[in-house]
């Protein structure tokens, strides 16, 4: 009985060692299918990121080379659509040989880095301040032709004046608020001791600043001869549509600033306010000579900025605030309203045209600056390359997303 009995034992062993070396092999079939297909898989999503990653920055390398010349932006353009439709052509260029691989949609926006924001192209503009600091590079911010202003004056166009209605509407900064350059540049007396931040290198403001004087003309400084305007800079301070108004502006700010500082100055000086005094008491007597003397205190001072001004636009330097080696005009010739022409003071020193310019820039309104510098490249690429140009039109950066096997790659891009 015990023989007939362990014959099925042994049988059932037999059996159960198969039933289980056939699960053991499924389960090994099973995890060798499914890292197959895993690796299968971790290569077409590999393939396909590579593809689109490479795609995206076919469409950034189409940015204008004409741009990047002048003024060393990285810009492209394109509307939604027609970013899209590039961006889809150069994917499925590589995508449409692969198999089991299909694109489910492709989408490009610029909105996100479009320059309608000011601040896409101001981020632009100080990396490539910053580049060229790297590179040891120094734009001329100080104005070394002041000197050669006049001779440099000869070989240059006319004044120009922009007129073309269409051209002006379509100008960027025609949608920001002016503010008065004069009333900004007159607070300035009071800020005397704070211009010397505006020599401070390596501050945003700073390079921004060395952006503009470097790449745009000046009444005394010539950055491209092909540029429509002769007074960039003075644009960019003034913002009017002619290179005489905005000269004037300028002149106008410069006068500002400097009359009060002269008052200021005059007041200060013990001798000064005896000969005023004397003056007054001699052109009337009296209980009416304190105000004569307020009066030719201030004919005096204002005879003195307009003196000032004259000397900066002839190369001369000019310090902010003066002592009695820099005073250039006496008492009775500002009295007399005749000068003779430019008076020189005794001694020379202080800031230049080119420096004045670098003072009023630094407490100009910034998105005005932006805004207006968009307004000059505009103005110049419509000139020399384009008429139809709108920098509007423009952006640093895109966005990308597409959509393949069902699986979204989203990517942003930016020079």
């Amino acid at each position: 009985m015990n023989d007939r009995k362990a014959g099925p034992r042994i049988k059932s062993k037999k059996g159960s060692s198969a039933v289980f070396l056939t699960v053991i092999m499924a389960a090994i079939m099973s995890i060798a299918l499914a890292l197959i297909y895993g690796v299968k898989e971790e290569t077409v999503r590999s393939s396909v990121d590579a593809v689109i990653n490479l795609a995206g920055d076919s469409v950034m390398s189409e940015f204008d080379r004409n741009l990047q010349n002048e003024y060393g932006l990285f810009l492209i353009k394109g509307t939604d659509e027609e970013l899209s439709r590039k961006l889809d052509m150069y994917v499925r260029y590589s995508i449409d040989d692969m198999k089991d691989v299909t694109i489910d949609a492709v989408d490009v926006s610029a909105g996100r880095y479009s320059i309608i924001n000011t601040s896409n192209i101001e981020e632009q503009i100080i990396e490539h301040m910053k580049a060229q600091a790297a590179e040891g590079i120094v734009d001329n911010i100080t104005g070394e032709d002041e000197k050669n202003a006049e001779t440099d004056a000869a070989n240059r166009k006319e004044e120009r004046t922009l007129r073309y209605g269409p051209a002006i509407s379509s100008l960027p900064s025609a949608t920001v608020p002016k503010k008065s350059l004069t009333a900004m540049a007159e607070s300035l007396a009071d800020k005397a001791d704070d211009v010397k931040a505006a020599f401070v290198s390596g501050t945003e403001t700073y390079m921004i600043n060395s952006y503009i004087l470097g790449h745009f003309n000046s009444s005394v400084h010539i950055a491209d001869n092909r540029h429509f305007f002769k007074n960039e800079v003075e644009y960019i301070l003034g913002g009017e549509l002619s290179d005489k108004k905005n000269e004037k502006r300028v002149e106008m700010a410069l006068k500002a600033m400097r009359f009060p500082i002269n008052m200021a100055y005059l007041y200060a000086d013990p001798e000064r306010q005896a000969a005023l005094a004397a003056a007054a008491q001699i052109m009337t007597p009296g209980p009416a000579a304190a105000a004569t003397q307020a009066a030719l205190t201030s004919t005096w001072a204002y005879a003195e900025a307009d003196n000032d001004v004259e000397l900066l636009k002839k190369g001369n330097k000019v310090p902010m605030v003066k002592d009695s080696s820099t005073w250039a005009i006496d008492l009775d010739s500002a009295i007399e309203g005749v000068f003779g022409g430019t008076v020189l003071p005794t001694k020379e020193k202080g800031y230049d045209y080119g420096q004045y310019l670098q003072i009023l820039l630094f407490f100009q309104d910034e998105n005005i600056k932006i805004a207006r510098i968009m307004d000059l490249i505009q103005i110049n690429m419509r000139k020399s390359y384009d008429k139809d140009f709108l920098i509007n039109e423009y952006a640093t950066g895109i966005s990308v997303r597409v959509k393949v096997n069902g699986k979204m790659y989203s990517y942003e891009k930016q020079y």
